[in-house]
């Protein structure tokens, strides 16, 4: 029996039975050397003209393939590129980019525009219609990371706010379209959340301190604790289990030398080699507490690592303070690091989150650190 392949009209279909025809007419029930020799000849033409046929329907396919990726690919592209153009706009024109207003206002705005603009003929159910709004979204901000417009901290911070305000926005177009409504009607329904974002963000805010303070109950007394909190030198990376901060671009600390001077006593610490600060004391009380006002002088930090919508001492973003307080417990410590905040963001309980997100991890890993060292000092 013959390989027939599909037919794709009528052409092709009387094409192979052209071939198969040659193919009979040479290999009939003659015998002999001649004839078995133009049998098998036409089954080598036969084969080859398959083969070409398959070729030809291979290209058809890539063609239609190519097709269709293009179809999505051109509006995603442009999507993408007139998301990062109107973000750069408002960054050389310096418009205010950290707030409700903008870190809403924009996405929402966004979503629908994504929606509107998708592809003919595709994603037209609505979890296909959400797949393609949350692509373009993730497009837009791997593409501020790689132009340089934003680093990968401040795109996480970003990320939950963005994604949220843009699916409002996209939903809230589809709704208004299956309704079938007019058009001055889905304007009016998209226009009322950009209304409430900029009344929201019209409201004055108030820079906010916020006190963060972990705990840890350490197997030795004050005085070894004590101790051991003056200076941690010589940090090592096994030493500190890797957070999720680390993993954002935060380095990890890698010492805290203590100096005395005829101005003060001073911890200058060490994150790594692209990072260092000075923590200069302002209470000290032995085996009980030590406090400190950070100082972060120019050049504390090697470029590309702060984000300048985080930086330290900028308009957005402060560190302040911190302290060690140590009490006796029977025989045993009970340790807190505290660090105080500024945050002039507005956002609220948002960015009291990743106030906490941060120097939690960073407190954590140190007072396990100290922890481990000053049990292993006092069992020893």
């Amino acid at each position: 029996m013959s390989s027939r392949p599909p037919a794709r009209d009528l052409r092709d279909q009387k094409w192979w039975d052209d071939v198969q025809g040659r193919r009979d007419s040479q290999c009939g029930l003659e015998s002999g050397a001649d004839h078995g020799f133009r049998c098998l000849w036409a089954n080598v033409v036969g084969y080859v003209d398959l083969v070409y046929l398959l070729h030809i329907e291979t290209v058809k396919l890539i063609q239609a393939m190519l097709k269709n990726a293009l179809i999505v690919f051109a509006p995603a592209v442009a999507l993408v590129c007139g998301m990062l153009g109107v973000y750069l706009l408002a960054l050389f024109f310096e418009t205010e980019t950290v707030g409700f207003v903008f870190l809403l206002g924009f996405p929402f705005v966004a979503g629908i525009v994504i929606m509107h603009f998708r592809p003919k003929g595709s994603f037209r159910t609505f979890g296909r219609a959400i797949a393609w709004l949350v692509g373009i979204i993730f497009l837009s901000l791997l593409g501020s990371m790689v132009t340089g417009m934003e680093g990968l901290l401040c795109v996480a911070m970003a990320i939950a706010p963005i994604l949220t305000a843009s699916l409002l926005g996209g939903v809230i177009y589809l709704l208004a379209m299956r309704m079938e409504k007019p058009k001055s009607t889905i304007v009016k329904v998209a226009t009322l959340p950009i209304l409430a974002f900029f009344v929201a963000g019209s409201f004055p805010t108030h820079p906010k301190i916020y006190e963060i303070t972990n705990t840890i109950v350490i197997d030795a007394p004050p005085h070894v604790v004590f101790e051991m909190l003056k200076s941690i030198p010589d940090i090592s990376p096994t030493e500190i289990p890797t957070r999720a901060s680390h993993l954002l671009g935060v380095p990890k600390p890698t010492s805290a030398v203590w100096t005395d001077s005829p101005s003060g006593a001073v911890r200058v610490s060490h994150w790594g080699e692209d990072v260092h600060f000075i923590e200069r004391i302002t209470e000290f009380e032995k085996d009980r507490k030590i406090a400190w006002n950070f100082e972060f002088p120019e050049g504390w930090v090697a470029d590309g690592i702060e984000d300048p919508h985080i930086e330290v001492g900028g308009r957005y973003f402060d560190v302040l303070s911190g302290g060690y307080l140590l009490k006796d417990v029977g025989g045993k410590t009970h340790l807190s690091l505290t660090t105080r905040t500024y945050d002039n963001s507005g956002l609220g309980a948002y960015a009291r989150f990743w106030h906490e997100f941060f120097f939690e991890d960073f407190h954590e890993v140190i007072l396990i650190l100290v922890q481990t060292r000053a049990e292993d000092r006092w069992q020893g």
